[in-house]
């Protein structure tokens, strides 16, 4: 099931044509990854999908064109966003920034199993969503627990990139998007988070992933596609790219993975 389709996506800033009428898929629980150096449109192909430029084409979400939709509107579908930066709340405690990602949560209606094959339903609300989800995310970052009441701009580089995942992650959306996650942090660091990324599918998660981090990337993803000047340059499963000795050394650069 194809959970996101950009179809003919073209962004520009003026006269730059930053993405060229590109078309990709992001199946329901897979990792797909957006590469490319910089300049390539990897960004602004994401801030298209959660609406924060305007942009020509098609972006479905579970079949509903939601391009043109406003942020707020896109991230209450489903999609949130981990942005480039991280971009965290420094005057708040890490739980403050969590609870602040839980900004488009709503009261849900779900069914249970009940004895004799019936089925019951029961609501939701926001608050127990809420301590559900913060709960989620210590589960996957146990570091965050340990800081849990500390002021965010004490965090390591790496403890906030978690902290920025852990945000988007309080929305439960169906369609996490990730700019740069790997950017300015330690290699070790680096397979910490991939390897949780991993965990979040596992849960039924859908990721997007844009990075420059090729190697990193290829071994958790599904599919990825590689943008040169704002055009996909490449594309195919992510087992296949990981061995293509163009991509990773000479466009990407870095040693073929063994």
């Amino acid at each position: 099931m194809e959970l996101l389709q950009i179809k003919n996506l073209s962004i520009s800033y003026g006269p730059i044509h930053a993405v060229k009428s590109i078309n990709l898929v992001v199946p329901a629980g897979s990792i797909v990854a957006l590469l490319g150096a910089n300049g390539a449109g990897k960004t602004s192909t994401l801030r298209a999908v959660s609406g924060a430029v305007k942009a020509s084409g098609r972006i479905l979400l579970e079949g509903r064109n939601i391009l043109g939709d406003r942020p707020y509107k896109i991230a209450k579908s489903g999609i949130n966003q981990s942005p480039e930066g991280r971009l965290i709340f420094y005057g708040l405690t890490v739980e403050d920034n969590l609870k602040a990602g839980a900004y488009g949560l709503k009261r849900e209606t779900v069914a249970h199993a009940a004895p004799g094959g019936t089925q019951t339903r029961r609501t939701i609300g926001v608050r127990e969503q809420t301590v559900k989800n913060i709960e989620r995310v210590y589960k996957l970052f146990p570091i965050l627990l340990e800081r849990r009441k500390q002021q965010a701009s004490t965090l390591s580089g790496g403890e906030q990139q978690m902290l920025a995942i852990g945000r988007a992650l309080m929305a439960s959306p169906k369609l996490l998007l990730l700019d740069e996650p790997s950017l300015g942090l330690a290699p070790l660091v680096i397979q910490e988070i991939f390897r949780t990324l991993q965990a979040i599918r596992a849960e039924g998660t859908t990721i997007l992933i844009v990075e420059q981090n090729a190697l990193a990337t290829l071994k958790i993803a599904d599919y990825g596609y590689v943008l040169e000047l704002g055009e996909i340059g490449m594309e195919g499963k992510a087992s296949d790219l990981i061995k293509d000795d163009r991509l990773i050394e000479a466009y990407l650069g870095g040693k073929r993975a063994k």
